[in-house]
C-alpha cells in the first residue's frame, strides 16, 4: 500500500556509561549493578526503536524499565524525594529528527527523559504506519494501529506539559526540544489516530454529520501542527509542513463533500452545489499539494497520498455528488446558488481520538538511598566539539512493495 503517513527520522544516540559515576575505590556490588543494568536496558530499548516491526509489549517493557531506571536521576529516590542531586552528572548525547548527524549534548536527565520519551513516541507512530501500510490487516491490528497514534500523541503531549518546562530555553534551530516542533508532532499524531477514527465510520456507513464533523476537526488538527512550524525555517520543516497542509487540505475537502450531500437530503440544494463546489477546489489544492511535497527536499519518508485508493476515491465521489445536485437543482428545485459557502454545523463530533496519557514508574528496585548517594554528582566538563557525530539509525522502508486495492468499500485498509 502506497505511503499514507509522513514519518520524520528518529533520534540517534550514543552508548552511555554509567559507570563514570561509581566511587573510584570499592564500588558496591548494588551501585555496580545498577550502572550495568542501566547501559544495558539502554541498549536494548534502542535496539527495539530501530525497527518499526519490533513487538509492542516488548517496547513497553524496555520503556517502562528504563524509565524506572532513569528515573533516579530526575527524582531523587529517597523519602523526601525532590530533585535528584545526580541530575547535571552525565552528559547524554541525542541527533535530532529533523537534523544531522551532530547531536545536541546535554548534562541533564531531564533531557534525556524527553528525547527517550520522544524517540518511542515516534517508534509508535512508525510502527502504526507500518501495520496501516500492510496489504490486508483485520480489526485486531486496526486497533492496534489506532492505539500506536493514541500513544504517541499522548507522549508528544506529556513532553510539552511535563518534561520541556524543566529545559532551558533553546536558541538552537531545528532541535526537537523546540515547543514548536513537539506542538506539530502532537497534534499530527492525534490528528493520525482521528484519521483511523473517520475511516471506520466510513465504513460502518454512519450518518454524513457524523462524517463531516470528524472530517472538518482531523482537518482542524492537521492545521493547527502545520501552524506550531510556520516560524520555523522553512529549509528545516518545509516537507512536513507541505504534508500536513495537504492533510488539513483533504479532510476539509472530505468535511465539505458530505456536509454537501447531506443539504441535498435536507432539500437545500442550492446550499448543496455551492458546498460541493468548494470541496472540489480544495480536492485539486490537494493534487497540486502532492505534487509539491514530493518535490520539496528535506528528512523523512515520502508519503505518497495521491497514490493510495482512500484519496483517489474522493475525487470521483465529489464529481458523483455534485453531478447529482446540480442536476436536481436544476430539475426539482430551482434554488439559487449562494455566493459564499455554507459554514459546516459546528455541532458535537463522536468518536474524536483522545491521547492516551503517560504515567512515569515508580523508582527501580536498585535504586537504594546507599546506592544513590554512593554515586557521583561532579557535573561533567563539557565535551570536545569535535568526533561528536552520531550515525542515524538504518530505517527500514515502511511501505511494502505490493499496491493491491483494498477490499473495504471506503477504500481504506485501517477501517
Amino acid at each position: 500500500m502506497a505511503h499514507w503517513f509522513h514519518r520524520n527520522p528518529l533520534k540517534a544516540s550514543s552508548p552511555m556509561k554509567f559507570d563514570i559515576l561509581l566511587p573510584l575505590e570499592k564500588p558496591s556490588k548494588e551501585a555496580t549493578e545498577l550502572t550495568k543494568t542501566l547501559k544495558t536496558v539502554r541498549l536494548k530499548l534502542l535496539e527495539l526503536l530501530s525497527k518499526h516491526d519490533s513487538h509492542l509489549g516488548d517496547v513497553s517493557v524496555a520503556f517502562t524499565e528504563y524509565l524506572s531506571l532513569l528515573k533516579g536521576f530526575v527524582e531523587a529516590p529517597v523519602d523526601s524525594g525532590g530533585e535528584s542531586r545526580l541530575r547535571t552528572s552525565i552528559h547524554f548525547r541525542w541527533t535530532n529528527s529533523l537534523g544531522t548527524r551532530i547531536p545536541s549534548v546535554h548534562a541533564d536527565a531531564e533531557f534525556e527523559l524527553f528525547s527517550v520519551i520522544m524517540n518511542v513516541a515516534n517508534w509508535h507512530s512508525k510502527h502504526g504506519a507500518k501495520l496501516a501500510a500492510s496489504d490486508e490487516i483485520d480489526l485486531e491490528t486496526a486497533k492496534e494501529v489506532h492505539r500506536c497514534l493514541k500513544i504517541a500523541a499522548g507522549y508528544m503531549f506529556y513532553c510539552k506539559e511535563h518534561v520541556l518546562p524543566k529545559l532551558p530555553p533553546t536558541t538552537e534551530k531545528g532541535v526537537d526540544y523546540d515547543p514548536r516542533i513537539v506542538d506539530a508532532y502532537a497534534n499530527q499524531f492525534q490528528a493520525e489516530a482521528q484519521e483511523v477514527t473517520l475511516a471506520r465510520a466510513l465504513e460502518l456507513k454512519h450518518k454524513p454529520s457524523i462524517i463531516y464533523s470528524l472530517a472538518i476537526e482531523t482537518s482542524k488538527l492537521f492545521v493547527v501542527a502545520g501552524d506550531s512550524l510556520s516560524t520555523l525555517d522553512e529549509a528545516v520543516v518545509g516537507k512536513w509542513m507541505a504534508y500536513l497542509k495537504l492533510k488539513a487540505l483533504f479532510y476539509s475537502s472530505y468535511a465539505y463533500c458530505f456536509y454537501g450531500q447531506d443539504l441535498l437530503v435536507q432539500e437545500k440544494c442550492g446550499e448543496s452545489v455551492k458546498t460541493l463546489q468548494h470541496s472540489s477546489a480544495l480536492y485539486g489544492e490537494v493534487e497540486k499539494l502532492c505534487v509539491r511535497y514530493s518535490r520539496t527536499k528535506g528528512p523523512g519518508t515520502i508519503a505518497r497520498p495521491e497514490r493510495h485508493p482512500f484519496f483517489q476515491k474522493l475525487g470521483p465521489m465529489i464529481k458523483l455528488s455534485l453531478d447529482k445536485s446540480t442536476r436536481e437543482n436544476g430539475f426539482i428545485f430551482y434554488q439559487k446558488v449562494p455566493e459564499q459557502v455554507p459554514d459546516i454545523p459546528n455541532t458535537q463530533a463522536y468518536g474524536l481520538a483522545t491521547p492516551e496519557d503517560l504515567t512515569l514508574p515508580p523508582h527501580n528496585p536498585l535504586w537504594t538511598e546507599e546506592v544513590y548517594t554512593s554515586l557521583s554528582d561532579k557535573k561533567p566538563s563539557y565535551p570536545a566539539a569535535g568526533s561528536q557525530d552520531i550515525a542515524p539509525i538504518p530505517e527500514p522502508d515502511i511501505a511494502p512493495g505490493r499496491n493491491p486495492a483494498p477490499k473495504t468499500e471506503s477504500s481504506c485498509i485501517i477501517a
